[in-house]
């Protein structure tokens, strides 16, 4: 017993050091034009000395130096990935996409590990631009597929590696995207896309102009166009390529938690939601609807917005307005861990799912570093206000000084 006793105040004892030998949470913080980190109580715990600064991902946190090139430190500030890119996305289980202008292949991309070690040499084609962290690319069904370069500026295809960074998969396509229920979208040449199986075959060739990925065992298709309004019909196929809503729907939605939001191509064409048998669940009265997420999904009538659960119901009556420059490029506006953007006039905050506003509309929008970042998935989100740029945590509490 009294064994016993002492291995469990050792245990005790052992979690209790090892708990408060953990880092405080930190917070991108903002002092004038530097960016550093604090505690939850606004105390710098790292010094503000960087140009941009982004929350913390397993354990590594991206940021800038003045000539804007991007490494990453961690919890004690120390840089652990020098400051060498051009762009970088955010650790993701392990891998960090990163971007160089190399003089031999131009603007590429790659993958490095946590410690900085190549896993995907810097041959990925890339567009001038840097690529949107939504727009990641990312591990499904145990590959990530990515566009890579076989020429300096010149033939690329896509090829798809394991998670050692083994290619094992290569395909000569332009465009290629996950696999999803084994099978990924291609595009073969102008006007012709389908499908590929895990061994690279070509399947679903029926004419389609475009194909997109699998999402609860159907997949979005747009067969090729004959009239402008042909050009705008969208259809969904299952797995064995059998089309089971017919092309007579226009939207760029997927299905997400069993039902999929379209707008009908006839005239008054309003919007409503399919299940997957195609059928109507919920009625075409609506000016605009976006996906399900977390059971409630945003929709718009007479400019204003509001959420309605699976059966319809609203649940969030309509007293937000349909900012369009904003909902115009949100094709998966609602909620993410547990709010979700609103607007009053020409400004936003954040409402959580009864409804209640808990970040007020004050804020012109979401702030930016090259693209916007609006994921509150570690507690903060990036917001801008006139000139100013700063995070702000799920209570609307504001980190920075002037």
């Amino acid at each position: 017993m009294k064994t016993l006793l002492y291995t469990l105040l050792i245990v005790s004892f052992t979690v209790q050091f090892s708990l408060s030998q953990q880092s405080p949470t930190l917070i991108p913080y903002q002092k004038g034009e530097k960016w550093g980190y604090c505690d939850q109580n606004k105390k710098i715990v790292i010094s503000c000395t960087y140009s941009s600064a982004s929350p913390f991902y397993e354990g590594l946190a991206r940021v800038s130096n003045e000539k804007f090139k991007f490494g990453f430190i961690n919890t004690q500030g120390k840089l652990v990935i020098p400051f060498k890119y051009d762009w970088a996305h955010n650790v993701h289980e392990g891998w960090i996409y990163v971007e160089q202008q190399l003089k031999k292949w131009g603007n590429v991309g790659g993958f490095i590990d946590t410690k900085g070690e190549v896993i995907i040499p810097m041959r990925l084609n890339m567009p001038p631009v840097p690529l949107p962290e939504n727009e990641r690319y990312q591990f499904s069904e145990g590959l990530i597929g990515v566009p890579w370069k076989y020429e300096p500026f010149g033939k690329f295809g896509y090829r798809y590696a394991d998670k050692n960074g083994k290619f094992v998969l290569d395909t000569p396509y332009n465009y290629a995207d996950r696999f999803s229920n084994g099978l990924a979208p291609i595009n073969i040449d102008f006007g012709k896309a389908g499908y590929i199986d895990r061994q690279g075959k070509v399947l679903f060739t029926d004419n389609y102009y475009v194909t997109a990925p699998f999402s609860e065992g159907l997949a979005r298709v747009r067969p090729n166009a004959t009239t402008a309004e042909d050009d705008m019909r969208f259809g969904f196929i299952n797995t064995k390529g059998k089309l089971v809503i017919p092309t007579n729907y226009y939207s760029f939605n997927n299905f997400s938690e069993g039902l999929v939001a379209v707008q009908q191509i006839k005239k008054p064409n309003k919007w409503g939601f399919l299940n997957k048998k195609g059928k109507a669940v919920i009625p075409f009265i609506y000016d605009k609807t976006f996906s399900f997420h977390n059971g409630l999904a945003i929709v718009v009538k007479n400019k204003k917005v509001g959420f309605i659960n699976k059966q319809g119901k609203v649940v969030i009556p309509f007293k937000f307005d349909y900012y369009q420059p904003f909902y115009e490029t949100q094709a998966n506006a609602g909620f993410y861990n547990g709010l979700a953007p609103v607007w009053l006039g020409k400004k936003m905050g954040f409402v959580n799912r009864v409804g209640k506003l808990v970040v007020e509309c004050k804020y012109d929008g979401f702030g930016s570093v090259f693209h916007k970042y609006d994921d509150f998935s570690k507690g903060v989100a990036l917001v801008k206000q006139g000139e100013k740029q700063f995070y702000i945590d799920r209570q609307g509490n504001e980190y920075y000084e002037d």
